[in-house]
């Protein structure tokens, strides 16, 4: 989709919530299945919105810990996926402007020499503002006057976007940001922290099916738990599933993919997907808390590498490793990942050009690159 297609699907959505439409169709990402089409109403998507408002940017007038801020987005997501769609739901129930940016992979890429400043009107950087309904180009003194502050993120774009300068010059911007989408790995919450103390960092937990994210964990707290937005609750199945139940899934219990070690009524612990499994010789081995320790180990980022499982006669699936890493010696990689239980250390190494990714920056764990 080009710059172009993307804003005008911006102000159509817009102009379609302030006419009052009373269904939305959102679509999976498709990284562990076919898209589908999942439909939400106005009522749900409202709540989420004034959800994740009430819980993250508003506190009490006598609280002094915290400074509300009013939350003004930038959008670097498409627009037909959860993420990027309810950026725009945001922006309407909270009546506040909205940055559109390409919604890419590495969005900050083509322009990572330029230095956020008054020279950077002569530029002409790649973001839209949306406006009261009205979609206006970018000049310095829009973006200074509506400064954005908030941004939402997957942690692939995350990753990439630090390698840019022009990349942590926007990360080290904003108020908030709002990380979604898949596993974060230690090597990275780390170098978040580090780098942009004053940051805000929330990893979000949700999913399509809830229309947005109905946990988050902050980072900056240093804890491994998610707590639930305001107006959900939490319960698990017999097996450990999480199951979600607030305005969004119309107040009904519905079951995550997800297994969790609940810590409170209103707390958990992620512990990893349940349908995201390679199944090695009866083994079932859980790919995105492998992925993070081996980041762990090799000091890899998740943008370089995943594993999947290759069809094994025997083994039904081979654990496999693919990896952009060409240069790496198989020796060295082996012998760093021998700490790991005998089944989670791959068979077989693959070295890949790229790392394939959806369009909202999840990996594509295919077994033929």
């Amino acid at each position: 989709m080009t710059m172009q297609e993307t804003v005008n699907e911006a102000v159509n959505v817009l102009r379609r919530w302030h006419q009052g439409e009373s269904y939305f169709t959102l679509t999976t990402s498709g990284s562990t299945g076919d898209p589908n089409p999942i439909q939400h109403s106005r009522e749900a998507l409202q709540w989420s919105a004034e959800s994740t408002l009430k819980t993250w940017f508003q506190w009490p007038e006598n609280s002094e810990s915290h400074t509300p801020i009013s939350p003004i987005q930038l959008c670097i997501l498409p627009l037909n996926k959860a993420g990027g769609f309810m950026q725009l739901i945001r922006s309407a129930v909270w009546n506040s402007p909205l940055w559109i940016g390409p919604a890419n992979a590495s969005p900050f890429r083509e322009k990572h020499n330029i230095t956020l400043g008054v020279e950077t009107a002569k530029n002409d950087l790649p973001f839209v503002l949306i406006l009261n309904g009205e979609a206006l180009p970018f000049t310095w003194e829009r973006w200074t006057h509506y400064k954005p502050n908030l941004l939402s993120i997957t942690p692939m774009q995350l990753q990439l976007a630090l390698n840019e300068s022009f990349g942590q010059q926007i990360l080290s911007s904003m108020h908030t940001v709002l990380i979604g989408g898949q596993a974060m790995s230690e090597s990275l919450e780390k170098q978040l922290l580090s780098d942009f103390p004053k940051t805000r960092w929330i990893h979000t937990f949700g999913s399509t099916e809830t229309a947005s994210h109905f946990a988050g964990r902050i980072l900056n707290h240093g804890t491994e738990e998610y707590t639930l937005t305001a107006g959900s609750s939490l319960t698990t199945t017999d097996s450990g599933e999480i199951q979600i139940c607030n305005p969004a899934t119309n107040n009904r219990k519905i079951t995550l993919h997800d297994k969790i070690k609940q810590t409170s009524p209103t707390s958990f612990i992620w512990l990893g997907r349940t349908n995201l499994y390679i199944n090695s010789g009866g083994v079932k081995i859980p790919v995105e808390s492998l992925e993070m320790e081996i980041s762990s180990l090799l000091q890899w980022p998740i943008s370089t590498f995943y594993v999947a499982g290759k069809p094994h006669p025997i083994l039904g699936e081979e654990l496999t490793l693919f990896t952009t890493h060409s240069n790496a010696e198989i020796s060295s990689i082996n012998q760093k990942l021998s700490v790991l239980p005998k089944l989670h250390q791959p068979k077989n190494i693959i070295f890949i050009p790229a790392v394939s990714m959806t369009e909202n920056g999840k990996i594509v764990r295919s077994i033929n690159p």
